[in-house]
């Protein structure tokens, strides 16, 4: 008799689907080519390193960055993981730190860590400002691993460091999005942050996507207003609370 219906075929051995990222970590062992690629994938402010390198004459920066530079004060800066060569035209004394030895291959004034505490440890305690836009190694993690994070970068600040830092909510896991303030939720994480490091929050700018419709009648798709910078944006003063922020 034939069948009246879809015929479902399968593999006995067929592999594990995946359930979690961290079922099948990446592969360390493979050619620069595809480290290369790895790194630059959801790094938008390499490919305006990129275009800066062909064109000195005309430097393209985000806007977020530009107010960066706008507030930083004079002295060494470290931007950590934030692809940060590429505001190098823009900064003098500028120390770039990352986490991807391929880094290494296209700007060699890079610094190569594994572990943020390596970054005291190589310079000391020598900046006058320091630098993490949305960090790529911040996530899918909680409040807490942002915080032990934090602990390492302040070992590498003078007295009087402005700290930028920003990443975006949707980064975070481990809170409940029902029934939780937003705003409060990360403003008291930079009060907790304040009380127990030191760090006075001179500025900060906290924003979440609105679901208003555009003048077609559309609503805006994007995650959160900021996702190139993160949705949550602070400024800290290390141990004095003396800026300015513009």
């Amino acid at each position: 008799m034939e069948s009246s219906g879809p015929t479902l075929f399968y593999r006995k051995n067929m592999k594990k689907l995946i359930e979690h990222f961290t079922d099948y970590p990446m592969v360390d062992d493979v050619d620069t080519r595809i480290q290369y690629i790895r790194y630059r994938m959801g790094r938008l402010k390499h490919q305006l390193w990129l275009r800066n390198r062909k064109n000195k004459e005309e430097i393209l920066i985000d806007t977020h960055d530009k107010f960066i530079i706008d507030n930083l004060q004079s002295g060494k800066t470290c931007i950590f993981g934030s692809a940060g060569y590429y505001l190098e035209d823009l900064i003098q004394d500028l120390t770039v730190v990352e986490q991807w030895p391929i880094v290494k291959t296209f700007y060699p004034n890079a610094q190569i860590i594994k572990d943020r505490s390596e970054i005291a440890k190589l310079n000391g305690r020598v900046f006058d400002n320091f630098v993490v836009v949305n960090n790529r190694g911040d996530i899918w993690c909680e409040l807490f691993v942002v915080e032990e994070h934090i602990s390492k970068y302040i070992q590498a600040m003078k007295p009087g460091c402005l700290f930028f830092y920003s990443f975006r909510d949707t980064q975070i896991i481990n809170w409940n999005r029902l029934n939780t303030d937003h705003n409060n939720y990360f403003l008291n994480f930079a009060k907790h942050i304040e009380k127990k490091y030191s760090l006075n929050l001179i500025w900060h700018d906290i924003k979440f996507a609105e679901k208003n419709k555009d003048g077609s009648g559309d609503y805006n798709i994007l995650e959160n207003p900021d996702t190139t910078n993160g949705n949550i944006k602070y400024v800290f003063e290390y141990e004095t609370k003396t800026k300015n922020i513009k």
